[in-house]
């Protein structure tokens, strides 16, 4: 918890009953507008001002025409979204409680309206002509107007840059008056201070300091910057985040054959929904894509040994995306390389049922390999009519480049998926999009003439379904829904090559491509990796650094930066939806510690799914599930951009992950 210094800095207050008398003079129904307050401990949903003030309008007869309290006002964006279509024709005003950010953007949005201002703003000290700003988001009781060049070592602790009202270290000053500041005699000259302050401590006195280096950061460059970033997080779609992409190290670098393991262990549970049940026991010899774990109703898919060899254990391993222990087959590789007769291409698919093609998915156990795993056989057979494929390609994870290397290196094979699954969905639109950081693979797919080709601008997390389909197709998957809702089906590319090599090479899902990138790896690349490689086998021939100390002083993660899930186990092994191991030192200085939510608004801003996670962190620690459904929490992508940016340090994601658990639960219920 913060300690007693922690103080509220919210930028307004309700002004005094004297003044709103007189403002609100002369009114007989007025509609009102707050803004809940940010920049706070995050420990209340409601503010006491607007309750006060709703009593206040009671008690002076003023009809109230409409209430409505929502979070950052100044979030123009959903401001406008939520507010626009509101029905005012019956109030003579529109009055607001906020800052003055919040009453310019209502004023701008209805302008037609008069608007009232029923706050005033304030500054975190007593000088308001600072162009530099102040620390909205620090939580001590100190002021710092984050100047960039420090004097507090030549001052004695007190800043002239936020306590002096012309923020003066140089330059012309007409001279105290009575102790006093000649432009506002209501504040003490803060250089008398510090003089007196330094002879009390026995210094002596700077008459003069150096000059201020404007340079380092004008107020103009900070306004282009602040226009920078309202640009970025509009540009694609809304939200979002710009992570360092850390791609160069193995963009250029061609798929190479990943050394076969001695032994592998294969989860019978590694897609989503049910887990695949065992065919096989100790002792058994089993061959290359010989099926040894079938699916189990519709949603589950059929899993297959990466090797040939002797079935040596079932025994439970942690599981690298559940992170408990879980089943597993141990197979032991004779190294024989013997590939199962079920392993044969099917050369008159083009004449085939589509319930025969997708007997054919589901038994070679072909699943999303975007992350989700979801069995492809169930996806390809919607319940609802479907106009266009919509291929992903956007890869916007950083460090990873395994999509990227298979729309490269295997651009012709995917499209010969496609042309299977436009059979299965019975269309001719496809819609690839690529993201502009991959220009060799938009190139190939834009010399292919029967597939129209989407560059987008690089943006995480541009990949999500819902992203794509507004983006690409303006078309808006309603809230809890799916893309086929809106007559969509999406799949990564990499699904799409698996389903090719399904058919045309009657591969079942063994391999596939995932990257290997990060700090202190002497081979990054991207391998073609059997599955059930254990984690050990890929830190013994990528990673250079201390084995002994590497889950103390790295993150080693399934997947990327921002999704990804921490390793805990060596004996982890590679899943069907496993797209690379990133490892990534951790930082020797501490971490900074969680603290409270203060509203600032960040998680917000950054939501690709126009949400408001900080709910989810307030409710879910709380355990007030139902809440936390009525925020519809069900709608969260996990993407991760609320804790990358969140400046309490809050681990938004682990949080989420378990409200929607128990929201989850609660619904079942």
């Amino acid at each position: 918890m913060p300690d007693k210094k922690t103080i509220d800095y919210t930028k307004y207050k309700l002004k005094p009953r004297e003044e709103l008398d007189e403002i609100l003079f002369g009114i007989s129904n007025i509609f009102v507008i707050s803004c809940l307050k940010c920049y706070k401990e995050f420990q209340i949903i409601t503010e006491p001002e607007c309750h006060d003030f709703c009593e206040y309008l009671k008690e002076k007869n003023i009809k109230i025409a409409g209430y409505i309290e929502r979070d950052f006002l100044c979030n123009n964006y959903f401001t406008e979204k939520k507010l626009k279509e509101l029905s005012l024709n019956d109030a003579e005003a529109i009055g607001v409680i906020s800052c003055g950010i919040g009453i310019q953007f209502i004023a701008k949005l209805f302008e037609n309206k008069k608007i009232i201002a029923l706050a005033d703003s304030f500054p975190q000290s007593g000088n308001a002509t600072s162009v530099v700003g102040y620390h909205g988001i620090a939580l001590e009781s100190e002021k710092c107007a984050a100047c960039g060049e420090c004097y507090l070592n030549i001052t004695g602790g007190i800043c002239p840059v936020v306590d002096c009202a012309k923020s003066l270290l140089n330059g012309p000053c007409g001279g105290a008056k009575n102790g006093k500041c000649e432009v506002n005699s209501n504040v003490d000259c803060v250089w008398e201070k510090i003089y007196k302050r330094l002879k009390e401590q026995g210094r002596k006195f700077i008459s003069d300091t150096e000059t201020r280096d404007y340079g380092k950061f004008k107020f103009e460059e900070r306004k282009k910057l602040s226009l920078s970033n309202q640009a970025s997080r509009n540009e694609s779609f809304y939200g979002g985040v710009y992570p360092l992409e850390r791609k160069e190290e193995t963009k250029n670098l061609a798929i190479t054959n990943f050394p076969d393991p001695q032994e592998v262990a294969i989860f019978p549970s590694q897609h989503t929904g049910s887990p695949a049940e065992v065919l096989v026991k100790v002792g058994d010899m089993v061959k290359i894509g010989q099926k040894i774990a079938k699916s189990v109703g519709l949603i589950s898919s059929s899993i297959h040994s990466s090797v040939s060899g002797k079935v040596i254990s079932l025994k439970k391993k942690i599981h690298p995306s559940i992170l408990k222990p879980l089943p597993t087959v141990i197979i032991e590789n004779d190294g024989l390389d013997e590939i199962d007769s079920s392993v044969k291409l099917i050369s008159d698919w083009a004449t085939m049922s589509k319930e025969s093609l997708l007997e054919i998915l589901q038994d070679k156990g072909i699943v999303g390999l975007g992350g989700a795993m979801f069995p492809t056989h169930v996806k390809l057979s919607p319940p609802k009519p479907i106009d266009i494929l919509l291929i992903n390609g956007c890869e916007c994870e950083p460090c990873l480049n395994a999509d990227n290397r298979v729309m490269v290196e295997y651009s012709e094979q995917i499209m010969k998926g496609i042309s299977i699954v436009r059979k299965l969905l019975g269309i001719e639109n496809v819609v690839i999009g690529i993201e502009e950081n991959k220009p060799e693979a938009i190139e190939r797919f834009q010399k292919l003439s029967n597939v129209k080709v989407e560059a987008l601008k690089t943006k995480y997390p541009q990949g999500a379904e819902k992203m794509l389909v507004k983006r690409l197709l303006g078309r808006e998957v309603p809230e809890g829904g799916l893309p086929l809702d809106v007559g969509v089906v999406v799949s990564n590319v990499s699904t799409i090559f698996a389903i090719y090599q399904a058919i045309f090479e009657g591969l079942p899902l063994i391999q596939r491509v995932l990257t290997i990138s990060g700090d202190d790896i002497v081979r990054s690349g991207n391998f073609m990796v059997k599955i059930g490689t254990t984690l050990n086998d890929i830190v013994k021939f990528c990673f250079k650094g201390d084995k002994e100390k590497l889950f103390s002083e790295y993150y080693v993660k399934m997947g990327g930066p921002m999704m990804g899930v921490n390793q805990t186990s060596l004996d982890s092994s590679v899943i069907k939806g496993t797209t690379g191991f990133t490892f990534l030192k951790k930082n020797v200085a501490k971490t900074s510690k969680e603290n409270l939510c203060i509203k600032c608004g960040r998680c917000v801003d950054v939501c690709p799914m126009e949400l408001e996670p900080l709910y989810y962190a307030y409710y879910g620690q709380k355990k007030m599930w139902n809440e936390t459904i009525k925020h519809n929490v069900a709608n969260c992508i996990e993407c991760g951009c609320c804790e990358y940016v969140c400046s309490s340090k809050i681990s938004l994601l682990s949080l989420i992950k378990k409200t929607k658990k128990n929201a989850h639960n609660k619904i079942k219920k």
